[in-house]
Protein backbone atom coordinates (compact mmCIF):
# COMPACT_ATOMS: atom_id res chain seq x y z
CA UNK A 1 0.00 0.00 0.00
CA UNK A 2 1.29 3.44 -0.86
CA UNK A 3 0.07 6.64 0.72
CA UNK A 4 0.44 10.23 -0.42
CA UNK A 5 0.95 12.86 2.27
CA UNK A 6 0.90 16.54 1.24
CA UNK A 7 4.13 18.46 2.05
CA UNK A 8 3.83 20.63 5.15
CA UNK A 9 5.26 24.22 5.39
CA UNK A 10 7.14 25.36 8.46
CA UNK A 11 5.19 28.02 10.35
CA UNK A 12 6.66 31.15 11.91
CA UNK A 13 9.03 32.36 9.14
CA UNK A 14 6.67 34.81 7.44
CA UNK A 15 7.67 37.84 9.62
CA UNK A 16 11.39 37.58 8.94
CA UNK A 17 11.42 37.83 5.15
CA UNK A 18 9.10 38.79 2.32
CA UNK A 19 6.77 35.97 1.48
CA UNK A 20 7.67 34.35 -1.81
CA UNK A 21 5.12 32.95 -4.11
CA UNK A 22 5.39 29.20 -3.77
CA UNK A 23 6.56 27.28 -6.78
CA UNK A 24 4.11 25.12 -8.61
CA UNK A 25 4.65 21.53 -7.55
CA UNK A 26 6.19 19.17 -10.08
CA UNK A 27 3.54 16.45 -9.97
CA UNK A 28 5.36 14.29 -12.49
CA UNK A 29 8.30 14.14 -10.12
CA UNK A 30 6.05 13.74 -7.07
CA UNK A 31 4.31 10.72 -8.60
CA UNK A 32 7.41 9.31 -10.26
CA UNK A 33 6.73 5.91 -8.63
CA UNK A 34 3.15 5.80 -9.84
CA UNK A 35 -0.16 6.92 -8.44
CA UNK A 36 -1.01 5.75 -4.91
CA UNK A 37 -3.39 2.84 -4.48
CA UNK A 38 -5.19 4.64 -1.68
CA UNK A 39 -4.88 7.86 0.28
CA UNK A 40 -4.88 8.02 4.07
CA UNK A 41 -6.31 11.22 5.54
CA UNK A 42 -5.40 11.89 9.17
CA UNK A 43 -7.88 14.00 11.07
CA UNK A 44 -7.91 15.22 14.66
CA UNK A 45 -11.61 15.96 14.72
CA UNK A 46 -13.72 14.46 17.51
CA UNK A 47 -14.73 10.82 17.16
CA UNK A 48 -18.20 10.16 15.78
CA UNK A 49 -21.02 8.82 17.88
CA UNK A 50 -20.87 5.04 18.30
CA UNK A 51 -22.62 3.06 15.63
CA UNK A 52 -22.81 -0.47 14.35
CA UNK A 53 -20.79 0.36 11.26
CA UNK A 54 -17.26 -1.00 11.16
CA UNK A 55 -14.49 1.09 12.65
CA UNK A 56 -11.41 1.96 10.67
CA UNK A 57 -8.48 -0.43 10.91
CA UNK A 58 -5.52 0.98 12.81
CA UNK A 59 -2.67 1.24 10.34
CA UNK A 60 1.05 1.24 11.15
CA UNK A 61 2.60 4.70 11.49
CA UNK A 62 5.37 4.98 8.87
CA UNK A 63 7.38 7.34 11.07
CA UNK A 64 7.25 4.97 13.99
CA UNK A 65 8.11 2.04 11.75
CA UNK A 66 11.29 3.79 10.60
CA UNK A 67 12.37 5.04 14.01
CA UNK A 68 11.45 8.67 13.25
CA UNK A 69 9.06 8.98 16.18
CA UNK A 70 10.22 9.43 19.73
CA UNK A 71 7.06 7.74 21.00
CA UNK A 72 7.59 4.28 22.37
CA UNK A 73 6.36 1.60 19.99
CA UNK A 74 3.70 -0.74 21.23
CA UNK A 75 4.83 -4.33 21.44
CA UNK A 76 2.73 -7.06 19.94
CA UNK A 77 1.94 -9.30 22.92
CA UNK A 78 3.06 -12.87 22.92
CA UNK A 79 0.45 -15.51 22.32
CA UNK A 80 -0.80 -17.30 25.40
CA UNK A 81 0.57 -20.80 25.80
CA UNK A 82 -1.80 -22.09 28.44
CA UNK A 83 -3.49 -25.48 28.65
CA UNK A 84 -3.43 -27.74 25.63
CA UNK A 85 -2.74 -24.92 23.21
CA UNK A 86 0.25 -24.05 21.17
CA UNK A 87 1.79 -20.92 19.77
CA UNK A 88 1.52 -20.81 16.01
CA UNK A 89 3.53 -17.93 14.61
CA UNK A 90 1.97 -15.87 11.85
CA UNK A 91 3.87 -14.14 9.07
CA UNK A 92 4.04 -10.45 8.28
CA UNK A 93 3.73 -7.29 10.29
CA UNK A 94 0.41 -6.54 8.62
CA UNK A 95 -1.32 -8.81 11.11
CA UNK A 96 0.00 -7.34 14.34
CA UNK A 97 -0.26 -3.62 14.89
CA UNK A 98 3.06 -1.98 15.83
CA UNK A 99 2.01 1.65 15.61
CA UNK A 100 3.03 4.40 17.99
CA UNK A 101 1.01 4.81 21.19
CA UNK A 102 0.81 8.54 20.50
CA UNK A 103 -1.29 7.90 17.42
CA UNK A 104 -3.90 5.60 18.97
CA UNK A 105 -6.40 8.41 19.51
CA UNK A 106 -6.23 9.68 15.95
CA UNK A 107 -9.07 8.88 13.67
CA UNK A 108 -7.88 7.49 10.36
CA UNK A 109 -10.28 7.48 7.46
CA UNK A 110 -9.68 6.21 3.98
CA UNK A 111 -10.73 8.47 1.17
CA UNK A 112 -13.53 6.76 -0.68
CA UNK A 113 -14.49 4.43 2.19
CA UNK A 114 -18.03 4.55 3.62
CA UNK A 115 -18.42 7.13 6.41
CA UNK A 116 -18.46 5.98 10.01
CA UNK A 117 -22.19 6.01 10.44
CA UNK A 118 -24.90 3.41 10.47
CA UNK A 119 -25.20 2.19 6.89
CA UNK A 120 -28.48 2.32 5.06
CA UNK A 121 -30.23 -0.90 4.20
CA UNK A 122 -29.02 -0.62 0.60
CA UNK A 123 -25.41 -0.19 1.78
CA UNK A 124 -25.72 -3.18 4.11
CA UNK A 125 -27.20 -5.36 1.42
CA UNK A 126 -24.48 -4.39 -1.02
CA UNK A 127 -21.56 -4.85 1.34
CA UNK A 128 -22.63 -7.73 3.59
CA UNK A 129 -24.11 -10.96 2.36
CA UNK A 130 -26.52 -12.96 4.45
CA UNK A 131 -24.47 -15.49 6.44
CA UNK A 132 -24.44 -18.99 5.02
CA UNK A 133 -23.96 -21.60 7.69
CA UNK A 134 -23.84 -25.30 6.93
CA UNK A 135 -27.00 -27.10 7.95
CA UNK A 136 -26.42 -29.39 10.91
CA UNK A 137 -26.20 -33.02 9.88
CA UNK A 138 -26.30 -35.50 12.77
CA UNK A 139 -23.70 -38.27 12.97
CA UNK A 140 -24.46 -41.60 11.38
CA UNK A 141 -26.65 -43.90 13.40
CA UNK A 142 -26.15 -46.07 15.23
CA UNK A 143 -23.47 -44.00 16.92
CA UNK A 144 -20.47 -45.88 18.25
CA UNK A 145 -19.31 -45.63 21.84
CA UNK A 146 -15.78 -46.62 22.85
CA UNK A 147 -16.08 -48.78 25.96
CA UNK A 148 -12.42 -48.90 26.96
CA UNK A 149 -9.73 -46.42 26.00
CA UNK A 150 -7.01 -47.83 23.78
CA UNK A 151 -3.64 -46.99 25.36
CA UNK A 152 -0.48 -48.76 24.30
CA UNK A 153 2.56 -49.09 26.56
CA UNK A 154 5.79 -47.54 25.28
CA UNK A 155 9.15 -48.55 26.72
CA UNK A 156 12.28 -46.43 26.63
CA UNK A 157 14.88 -48.62 24.95
CA UNK A 158 17.73 -46.32 25.98
CA UNK A 159 17.05 -46.73 29.70
CA UNK A 160 17.41 -50.55 29.55
CA UNK A 161 14.90 -51.05 32.35
CA UNK A 162 16.47 -48.39 34.56
CA UNK A 163 14.32 -47.35 37.52
CA UNK A 164 15.56 -43.74 37.38
CA UNK A 165 12.62 -41.47 38.17
CA UNK A 166 11.32 -38.93 35.68
CA UNK A 167 8.84 -37.53 38.23
CA UNK A 168 8.92 -34.76 40.78
CA UNK A 169 7.55 -35.31 44.29
CA UNK A 170 3.98 -34.56 43.14
CA UNK A 171 4.02 -37.09 40.33
CA UNK A 172 4.48 -34.51 37.57
CA UNK A 173 6.71 -35.44 34.65
CA UNK A 174 9.94 -33.41 34.81
CA UNK A 175 10.22 -31.43 31.59
CA UNK A 176 13.66 -31.09 30.01
CA UNK A 177 13.94 -29.40 26.59
CA UNK A 178 14.98 -31.72 23.75
CA UNK A 179 14.22 -34.86 25.79
CA UNK A 180 12.50 -37.79 24.10
CA UNK A 181 9.13 -39.05 25.25
CA UNK A 182 8.83 -42.54 23.90
CA UNK A 183 10.37 -43.14 20.50
CA UNK A 184 8.33 -40.61 18.58
CA UNK A 185 8.20 -37.25 20.38
CA UNK A 186 10.79 -34.63 21.24
CA UNK A 187 9.84 -32.04 23.88
CA UNK A 188 10.37 -28.39 22.94
CA UNK A 189 8.78 -26.33 25.72
CA UNK A 190 6.19 -26.32 28.48
CA UNK A 191 2.85 -24.82 27.45
CA UNK A 192 0.86 -25.19 30.64
CA UNK A 193 0.42 -27.07 33.89
CA UNK A 194 -2.60 -28.01 36.00
CA UNK A 195 -3.70 -30.46 38.64
CA UNK A 196 -3.98 -33.18 35.97
CA UNK A 197 -0.40 -32.84 34.70
CA UNK A 198 1.45 -30.84 32.06
CA UNK A 199 1.03 -29.89 28.41
CA UNK A 200 4.14 -29.43 26.27
CA UNK A 201 4.83 -28.43 22.73
CA UNK A 202 6.51 -31.43 21.13
CA UNK A 203 7.77 -32.46 17.73
CA UNK A 204 6.42 -35.66 16.19
CA UNK A 205 9.50 -37.11 14.53
CA UNK A 206 7.48 -39.66 12.54
CA UNK A 207 4.84 -37.33 11.06
CA UNK A 208 7.29 -34.41 11.13
CA UNK A 209 4.91 -31.91 12.70
CA UNK A 210 4.39 -30.12 15.99
CA UNK A 211 1.77 -31.38 18.44
CA UNK A 212 0.42 -30.63 21.89
CA UNK A 213 1.48 -33.46 24.22
CA UNK A 214 -0.53 -33.85 27.42
CA UNK A 215 1.41 -35.77 30.09
CA UNK A 216 -0.76 -36.93 33.00
CA UNK A 217 0.59 -37.17 36.55
CA UNK A 218 1.70 -40.65 37.60
CA UNK A 219 -0.90 -40.82 40.39
CA UNK A 220 -3.65 -43.41 40.07
CA UNK A 221 -6.69 -41.11 40.37
CA UNK A 222 -5.34 -38.88 37.59
CA UNK A 223 -4.50 -41.91 35.46
CA UNK A 224 -8.09 -43.15 35.92
CA UNK A 225 -9.49 -39.73 34.99
CA UNK A 226 -7.28 -39.65 31.89
CA UNK A 227 -8.63 -43.02 30.78
CA UNK A 228 -12.19 -41.69 31.11
CA UNK A 229 -11.36 -38.55 29.09
CA UNK A 230 -9.52 -40.57 26.47
CA UNK A 231 -12.52 -42.86 26.12
CA UNK A 232 -14.66 -39.80 25.31
CA UNK A 233 -12.05 -38.39 22.90
CA UNK A 234 -11.78 -41.68 21.05
CA UNK A 235 -15.60 -41.83 20.83
CA UNK A 236 -15.60 -38.37 19.23
CA UNK A 237 -12.96 -39.40 16.70
CA UNK A 238 -14.72 -42.68 15.89
CA UNK A 239 -17.98 -40.88 15.06
CA UNK A 240 -16.39 -37.93 13.26
CA UNK A 241 -13.16 -38.98 11.52
CA UNK A 242 -13.05 -35.80 9.39
CA UNK A 243 -13.67 -33.58 12.46
CA UNK A 244 -16.43 -31.49 10.90
CA UNK A 245 -17.95 -30.97 14.36
CA UNK A 246 -14.91 -29.06 15.67
CA UNK A 247 -14.12 -31.06 18.80
CA UNK A 248 -10.50 -31.76 19.71
CA UNK A 249 -9.33 -35.22 18.58
CA UNK A 250 -6.57 -37.40 20.02
CA UNK A 251 -3.88 -38.29 17.52
CA UNK A 252 -2.03 -40.75 19.69
CA UNK A 253 -2.16 -42.11 23.25
CA UNK A 254 0.34 -44.20 25.16
CA UNK A 255 1.62 -45.06 28.64
CA UNK A 256 5.20 -43.96 29.22
CA UNK A 257 6.96 -44.58 32.55
CA UNK A 258 3.70 -44.43 34.49
CA UNK A 259 2.39 -41.35 32.68
CA UNK A 260 -0.57 -41.54 30.31
CA UNK A 261 0.26 -39.31 27.34
CA UNK A 262 -2.19 -37.90 24.81
CA UNK A 263 -1.16 -36.01 21.67
CA UNK A 264 -3.47 -33.52 19.97
CA UNK A 265 -3.26 -30.92 17.25
CA UNK A 266 -1.47 -27.70 18.13
CA UNK A 267 -3.96 -24.82 18.24
CA UNK A 268 -3.85 -21.18 19.28
CA UNK A 269 -5.05 -19.40 22.43
CA UNK A 270 -8.46 -19.80 24.05
CA UNK A 271 -11.11 -17.15 23.46
CA UNK A 272 -10.70 -16.19 27.13
CA UNK A 273 -6.99 -15.56 26.61
CA UNK A 274 -7.80 -13.53 23.50
CA UNK A 275 -10.32 -11.45 25.49
CA UNK A 276 -7.73 -10.92 28.22
CA UNK A 277 -5.02 -9.80 25.80
CA UNK A 278 -7.61 -7.50 24.18
CA UNK A 279 -8.35 -5.59 27.42
CA UNK A 280 -11.62 -7.56 27.58
CA UNK A 281 -13.05 -5.65 24.64
CA UNK A 282 -16.05 -7.54 23.24
CA UNK A 283 -16.04 -9.51 20.01
CA UNK A 284 -17.81 -8.04 16.96
CA UNK A 285 -21.42 -9.18 16.58
CA UNK A 286 -20.67 -11.04 13.35
CA UNK A 287 -17.98 -13.07 15.15
CA UNK A 288 -20.29 -13.81 18.09
CA UNK A 289 -22.83 -15.21 15.65
CA UNK A 290 -20.19 -17.24 13.81
CA UNK A 291 -18.71 -18.69 17.01
CA UNK A 292 -22.18 -19.41 18.40
CA UNK A 293 -23.04 -21.48 15.32
CA UNK A 294 -19.79 -23.42 15.56
CA UNK A 295 -20.21 -24.03 19.29
CA UNK A 296 -23.84 -25.12 18.98
CA UNK A 297 -22.84 -27.48 16.16
CA UNK A 298 -20.18 -29.07 18.39
CA UNK A 299 -22.60 -29.40 21.31
CA UNK A 300 -25.43 -30.77 19.12
CA UNK A 301 -22.97 -33.46 17.98
CA UNK A 302 -22.07 -34.29 21.60
CA UNK A 303 -25.73 -34.51 22.58
CA UNK A 304 -26.45 -36.80 19.62
CA UNK A 305 -23.72 -39.07 20.99
CA UNK A 306 -25.55 -38.94 24.36
CA UNK A 307 -22.70 -36.91 25.85
CA UNK A 308 -22.98 -33.84 28.10
CA UNK A 309 -19.84 -31.68 28.12
CA UNK A 310 -20.66 -30.10 31.55
CA UNK A 311 -17.78 -27.61 31.49
CA UNK A 312 -18.39 -25.20 28.63
CA UNK A 313 -16.58 -21.89 29.15
CA UNK A 314 -14.36 -19.51 27.14
CA UNK A 315 -11.21 -21.21 28.49
CA UNK A 316 -12.29 -24.45 26.81
CA UNK A 317 -12.82 -22.95 23.36
CA UNK A 318 -9.61 -22.60 21.37
CA UNK A 319 -8.91 -20.50 18.30
CA UNK A 320 -7.41 -22.14 15.25
CA UNK A 321 -5.52 -18.93 14.47
CA UNK A 322 -5.23 -15.87 16.70
CA UNK A 323 -4.10 -13.51 13.91
CA UNK A 324 -5.93 -10.21 14.14
CA UNK A 325 -6.36 -6.70 12.77
CA UNK A 326 -6.47 -3.76 15.20
CA UNK A 327 -9.40 -1.35 14.83
CA UNK A 328 -10.22 1.92 16.54
CA UNK A 329 -13.10 1.45 18.98
CA UNK A 330 -13.59 4.54 21.18
CA UNK A 331 -17.00 3.71 22.56
CA UNK A 332 -18.60 2.51 25.77
CA UNK A 333 -18.38 -1.24 26.19
CA UNK A 334 -21.70 -2.98 26.91
CA UNK A 335 -21.91 -3.96 30.56
CA UNK A 336 -23.87 -6.41 32.70
CA UNK A 337 -23.97 -3.93 35.60
CA UNK A 338 -25.15 -0.34 35.98
CA UNK A 339 -22.11 0.24 38.21
CA UNK A 340 -19.64 -0.56 35.44
CA UNK A 341 -18.61 1.66 32.55
CA UNK A 342 -15.56 0.77 30.47
CA UNK A 343 -13.97 2.18 27.35
CA UNK A 344 -11.12 1.07 25.14
CA UNK A 345 -9.48 3.07 22.35
CA UNK A 346 -9.00 0.11 20.07
CA UNK A 347 -9.67 -3.58 19.85
CA UNK A 348 -8.15 -6.52 18.05
CA UNK A 349 -10.45 -8.32 15.66
CA UNK A 350 -9.73 -11.87 14.54
CA UNK A 351 -9.17 -12.40 10.84
CA UNK A 352 -10.84 -15.82 11.07
CA UNK A 353 -13.01 -16.73 14.09
CA UNK A 354 -12.64 -20.51 13.70
CA UNK A 355 -12.84 -22.40 17.01
CA UNK A 356 -12.37 -25.87 18.48
CA UNK A 357 -13.99 -27.30 21.62
CA UNK A 358 -11.63 -28.92 24.15
CA UNK A 359 -11.42 -30.39 27.68
CA UNK A 360 -13.65 -33.43 27.84
CA UNK A 361 -12.37 -34.48 31.26
CA UNK A 362 -15.79 -33.87 32.82
CA UNK A 363 -17.89 -35.04 29.87
CA UNK A 364 -20.53 -37.55 30.94
CA UNK A 365 -22.60 -40.06 29.00
CA UNK A 366 -26.30 -39.45 29.65
CA UNK A 367 -26.96 -43.02 30.81
CA UNK A 368 -23.90 -43.28 33.07
CA UNK A 369 -23.01 -41.92 36.52
CA UNK A 370 -23.67 -38.19 37.08
CA UNK A 371 -21.75 -36.31 39.77
CA UNK A 372 -23.87 -33.92 41.83
CA UNK A 373 -21.98 -30.71 41.01
CA UNK A 374 -20.74 -29.91 37.50
CA UNK A 375 -19.69 -26.85 35.49
CA UNK A 376 -17.45 -23.94 36.43
CA UNK A 377 -19.35 -21.59 38.78
CA UNK A 378 -20.00 -18.65 36.43
CA UNK A 379 -21.51 -20.96 33.78
CA UNK A 380 -23.48 -23.28 36.09
CA UNK A 381 -27.17 -23.87 35.36
CA UNK A 382 -29.87 -23.32 38.03
CA UNK A 383 -30.83 -27.01 38.21
CA UNK A 384 -27.22 -27.86 39.14
CA UNK A 385 -27.13 -25.21 41.87
CA UNK A 386 -30.42 -26.56 43.27
CA UNK A 387 -29.10 -30.13 43.38
CA UNK A 388 -31.62 -31.43 40.83
CA UNK A 389 -31.08 -33.92 38.03
CA UNK A 390 -29.15 -32.38 35.15
CA UNK A 391 -28.68 -33.36 31.53
CA UNK A 392 -28.12 -31.77 28.10
CA UNK A 393 -29.85 -28.45 29.00
CA UNK A 394 -27.06 -27.51 31.44
CA UNK A 395 -24.75 -27.15 28.41
CA UNK A 396 -27.22 -24.77 26.76
CA UNK A 397 -27.32 -22.51 29.84
CA UNK A 398 -23.51 -22.38 29.76
CA UNK A 399 -23.57 -21.39 26.07
CA UNK A 400 -25.93 -18.52 26.88
CA UNK A 401 -23.49 -17.26 29.52
CA UNK A 402 -20.60 -17.52 27.04
CA UNK A 403 -22.42 -15.56 24.33
CA UNK A 404 -23.23 -12.69 26.71
CA UNK A 405 -19.56 -12.68 27.78
CA UNK A 406 -18.44 -12.39 24.16
CA UNK A 407 -20.84 -9.43 23.77
CA UNK A 408 -19.67 -7.55 26.90
CA UNK A 409 -16.16 -8.89 27.55
CA UNK A 410 -17.12 -9.75 31.15
CA UNK A 411 -18.50 -12.91 32.76
CA UNK A 412 -22.25 -12.56 33.28
CA UNK A 413 -22.59 -14.12 36.74
CA UNK A 414 -19.51 -13.16 38.75
CA UNK A 415 -20.22 -14.83 42.07
CA UNK A 416 -19.11 -17.73 44.26
CA UNK A 417 -22.23 -18.16 46.42
CA UNK A 418 -25.37 -20.08 45.49
CA UNK A 419 -28.04 -17.78 46.91
CA UNK A 420 -26.44 -14.71 45.35
CA UNK A 421 -26.04 -16.59 42.07
CA UNK A 422 -29.77 -17.41 41.96
CA UNK A 423 -30.64 -13.78 42.79
CA UNK A 424 -28.44 -12.59 39.94
CA UNK A 425 -30.18 -15.00 37.57
CA UNK A 426 -33.57 -13.58 38.54
CA UNK A 427 -32.27 -10.01 38.12
CA UNK A 428 -30.87 -10.67 34.63
CA UNK A 429 -33.86 -12.68 33.41
CA UNK A 430 -36.29 -10.18 34.94
CA UNK A 431 -38.54 -12.82 36.46
CA UNK A 432 -38.64 -15.16 39.46
CA UNK A 433 -37.49 -18.76 39.15
CA UNK A 434 -40.30 -20.98 37.85
CA UNK A 435 -42.62 -22.31 40.55
CA UNK A 436 -42.37 -25.82 39.11
CA UNK A 437 -38.58 -25.79 39.45
CA UNK A 438 -38.87 -24.42 43.00
CA UNK A 439 -41.32 -27.18 43.94
CA UNK A 440 -38.91 -29.83 42.63
CA UNK A 441 -36.09 -28.20 44.59
CA UNK A 442 -38.18 -28.17 47.78
CA UNK A 443 -39.07 -31.83 47.27
CA UNK A 444 -35.41 -32.74 46.76
CA UNK A 445 -34.50 -30.77 49.89
CA UNK A 446 -36.66 -33.02 52.07
CA UNK A 447 -34.56 -36.06 51.17
CA UNK A 448 -31.22 -34.26 50.83
CA UNK A 449 -28.23 -35.03 53.00
CA UNK A 450 -27.67 -32.96 56.16
CA UNK A 451 -26.22 -29.50 55.57
CA UNK A 452 -28.13 -28.89 52.35
CA UNK A 453 -29.58 -25.37 52.19
CA UNK A 454 -33.11 -24.50 51.12
CA UNK A 455 -33.06 -21.21 49.21
CA UNK A 456 -36.83 -20.71 48.94
CA UNK A 457 -39.65 -19.59 51.19
CA UNK A 458 -43.28 -19.77 50.03
CA UNK A 459 -42.03 -20.77 46.55
CA UNK A 460 -39.95 -17.59 46.24
CA UNK A 461 -36.20 -17.10 46.41
CA UNK A 462 -35.26 -15.89 49.88
CA UNK A 463 -32.86 -13.07 49.09
CA UNK A 464 -31.52 -11.04 50.77
CA UNK A 465 -31.34 -12.74 54.16
CA UNK A 466 -29.91 -11.46 57.43
CA UNK A 467 -26.42 -12.69 56.60
CA UNK A 468 -26.37 -11.06 53.17
CA UNK A 469 -23.68 -8.39 52.97
CA UNK A 470 -24.32 -4.87 51.81
CA UNK A 471 -21.85 -5.41 48.97
CA UNK A 472 -23.83 -8.43 47.77
CA UNK A 473 -27.13 -6.51 47.81
CA UNK A 474 -25.56 -3.65 45.89
CA UNK A 475 -24.03 -6.02 43.35
CA UNK A 476 -27.32 -7.83 42.69
CA UNK A 477 -29.30 -4.57 42.54
CA UNK A 478 -26.88 -3.22 39.92
CA UNK A 479 -27.36 -6.20 37.59
CA UNK A 480 -29.00 -5.19 34.32
CA UNK A 481 -31.86 -7.05 32.74
CA UNK A 482 -30.94 -9.01 29.65
CA UNK A 483 -32.75 -6.55 27.34
CA UNK A 484 -30.69 -3.70 28.82
CA UNK A 485 -27.44 -5.59 28.32
CA UNK A 486 -28.39 -6.32 24.71
CA UNK A 487 -30.84 -3.59 23.63
CA UNK A 488 -33.03 -4.86 20.75
CA UNK A 489 -32.35 -1.84 18.53
CA UNK A 490 -32.34 -3.80 15.27
CA UNK A 491 -33.38 -7.18 13.89
CA UNK A 492 -29.97 -8.74 14.55
CA UNK A 493 -29.95 -7.81 18.24
CA UNK A 494 -33.68 -8.56 18.67
CA UNK A 495 -33.17 -12.11 17.42
CA UNK A 496 -29.99 -12.50 19.48
CA UNK A 497 -31.92 -11.45 22.59
CA UNK A 498 -34.73 -13.87 21.77
CA UNK A 499 -32.30 -16.78 21.43
CA UNK A 500 -30.64 -15.92 24.75
CA UNK A 501 -34.00 -15.79 26.52
CA UNK A 502 -34.72 -19.30 25.25
CA UNK A 503 -31.31 -20.45 26.50
CA UNK A 504 -31.95 -18.86 29.90
CA UNK A 505 -35.21 -20.69 30.59
CA UNK A 506 -35.00 -21.59 34.30
CA UNK A 507 -36.74 -24.94 33.85
CA UNK A 508 -34.40 -27.21 31.85
CA UNK A 509 -37.45 -28.91 30.32
CA UNK A 510 -38.36 -25.60 28.66
CA UNK A 511 -34.85 -24.67 27.53
CA UNK A 512 -34.07 -24.63 23.82
CA UNK A 513 -32.00 -27.56 22.51
CA UNK A 514 -28.78 -27.21 20.52
CA UNK A 515 -30.48 -28.42 17.33
CA UNK A 516 -33.39 -26.00 17.81
CA UNK A 517 -30.98 -23.15 18.47
CA UNK A 518 -29.18 -23.82 15.18
CA UNK A 519 -32.49 -23.24 13.38
CA UNK A 520 -33.16 -19.93 15.17
CA UNK A 521 -33.83 -16.89 12.89
CA UNK A 522 -30.81 -15.10 14.39
CA UNK A 523 -28.54 -17.16 12.17
CA UNK A 524 -30.27 -15.70 9.11
CA UNK A 525 -29.53 -12.12 10.17
CA UNK A 526 -26.54 -10.22 8.81
CA UNK A 527 -24.59 -7.35 10.32
CA UNK A 528 -21.82 -5.07 9.08
CA UNK A 529 -19.06 -4.47 11.63
CA UNK A 530 -15.35 -4.77 12.38
CA UNK A 531 -15.59 -8.54 11.95
CA UNK A 532 -16.84 -8.33 8.37
CA UNK A 533 -14.29 -5.58 7.65
CA UNK A 534 -11.44 -7.74 9.02
CA UNK A 535 -12.60 -10.60 6.81
CA UNK A 536 -12.56 -8.29 3.79
CA UNK A 537 -9.04 -7.06 4.57
CA UNK A 538 -7.85 -10.62 5.09
CA UNK A 539 -9.34 -11.70 1.76
CA UNK A 540 -7.60 -8.78 0.03
CA UNK A 541 -4.24 -9.76 1.55
CA UNK A 542 -4.62 -13.39 0.57
CA UNK A 543 -5.61 -12.36 -2.96
CA UNK A 544 -2.61 -10.00 -3.21
CA UNK A 545 -0.21 -12.77 -2.15
CA UNK A 546 -1.59 -15.08 -4.84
Amino acid sequence: MSAAVAPQHRPGASNCAPRRRPREPDWNSFYKNGLPKEVIVIEDSPDPAPSHAPSRPVLPDPAAENGLSSARKRKAPERSDVGSVGNITTNGSSIYSSHSESNLSRKRRRVGDPPESTPSSSQSAASVKRPKYDEYKPPRVPTQRVLTADIRVVHDERSHGSAASVDDEDGHFIIIPEQRVGRQYRVEKLLGQGTFGKVVKAYDMVRQEHVALKIIRSIQKYRDAARIELRVLQTLRKNDPSNRYRCIHPRDSFDYKGHICITMGLLDSSIFDFLKSNSFAPFPNSHIQNMAHQLLTSVAFLHDLKLVHTDLKPENILLHDGAYQAFTYNRNIPSVSTATCRQVKQRRVLLKPDICLIDFGSATFEDEYHSSVVSTRHYRAPEVILGLDWSYPCDIWSIGCILVELFTGDALFQTHENREHLAMMEAVCGRPIDRGLVQRANKAFKTAKPGTINYFKRLKLEYPITETTRASRRFVNNMKKLENIIPPTNAFLSNFLDLLRKMFAFDPNNRITAREALRHPWFQECTRDDGTEAARLHAERVSAIR
